[in-house]
């Protein structure tokens, strides 16, 4: 999703939200989904979603974006650890928008809200009443309240007519396998992310939970529909167009050297060799810091399980073979490694 800063430069952006505010929209105004492609970097690796708003009579142009946080924050990456971070709605000119994204080397397509006027007023004030001091921040969550499930809450309640899902295209998918084709590149994060994440993450995404990813967002609301057609319109969303095309070589990953089935596969070669080469001490050593790093990691995912807010890595399986009990067999074995010597 977006890259976790705050818009290049903070301060230049509060500078231009001011102005950007005090624009006026005339009725000639058109708003839009914009979808991004994944980036080069591991925070981009599953895109990002943002609403246009565009007047050419009034010459404005801008990107009401809900993926942004503050790296002032106070104690910001303990909070980030926690799930207490929040993120925050903000206003970018959308030239800006494009020139990050064009350096990147990502795509970025448009599809325009079919909306009545009345329907683009409603929506156009309360972005602008959300991205008020006192409303623009909220609590971030991966699944269920992120950049593109804020623009889904968005568009669904300022739409004058029931929505209904065309689900002809709906494939049942866990929310952990929504996730695996942005990682086929980056297989050591998805050994992570399949390490951190517990049981929440594995239950069935419905046709609407779906759209927590950016593509889903575009794809599913492209085929939601209204109850009530628009000027001969029923569904939400206008065909899309794309603004930006990617550049592969610019905004793909490259693979790592080792992957981590060629790494399990060394481990299991390092292990053998150690059980019929090396002498009882070295077997104790090894056994001693591979049931440490297991037990390590065990407290981390005790720690994300209880301690944080992310409800995703509740009820983590992993804590059943990555057990802090083995630190307690780590200490019986040194310590008697170290009375015999």
């Amino acid at each position: 999703m977006k890259r976790l800063q705050l818009l290049l430069v903070f301060t230049a952006v509060l500078t231009f939200n001011v102005s950007a505010n005090s624009r006026i929209i005339s009725k000639n105004a058109e708003l839009s989904l914009i979808t991004c492609s994944p980036g080069s970097e591991l925070y981009s690796v599953f895109g990002h979603s943002a609403i246009r708003v565009y007047d050419s009579t009034t010459n404005t142009d801008l990107i009401f974006n809900y993926g942004v946080f503050d790296f002032s924050t106070p104690n910001f990456y303990w909070k980030f650890i926690r799930g207490k971070l929040h993120y925050q709605l903000a206003i970018q000119d959308m030239d800006r928008f494009l020139q990050e994204y064009k350096r990147e080397g990502r795509s970025v397509k448009e599809e325009r809200f079919l909306l009545t006027p009345k329907e683009k007023n409603q929506m156009i004030r309360f972005l602008r009443r959300n991205h008020l001091p006192q409303n623009r921040y909220y609590l971030y969550d991966f699944l269920y309240n992120n950049c593109s499930t804020k623009i889904w809450d968005v568009a669904k309640s300022q739409v004058n007519s029931e929505l209904e899902f065309d689900t002809s295209i709906y494939k049942p998918q866990s929310f952990r396998d929504l996730l695996y084709p942005y990682l086929e590149s980056v297989p050591w994060a998805r050994l992570g992310i399949d390490i951190l994440l517990g049981m929440p993450v594995d239950k069935i995404a419905t046709f609407q939970q779906q759209m927590y990813l950016p593509d889903y967002l575009s794809r599913n609301m492209g085929h939601t529909l209204r109850s009530h057609p628009n000027n001969g319109h029923i569904r939400l969303l206008g065909p899309e167009h794309m603004i930006l095309e990617m550049d592969p070589e610019q905004s793909g990953f490259h693979p790592p050297v080792i992957g981590p089935l060629h790494a399990g596969w060394l481990f299991l070669l390092a292990v053998l060799a150690l059980s019929f080469f090396a002498g009882t001490k070295g077997k104790k050593w090894f056994d001693g810091i591979f049931l440490t790093i297991l037990g390590l990691l065990g407290i981390v995912l005790i720690f994300m399980w209880f301690a944080t807010s992310h409800q995703q890595m509740e009820w983590n399986l992993n804590i059943l073979w990555a057990n802090p009990a083995g630190l307690l067999f780590t200490c019986f074995v040194l310590r008697n490694s170290m009375h015999k010597a």
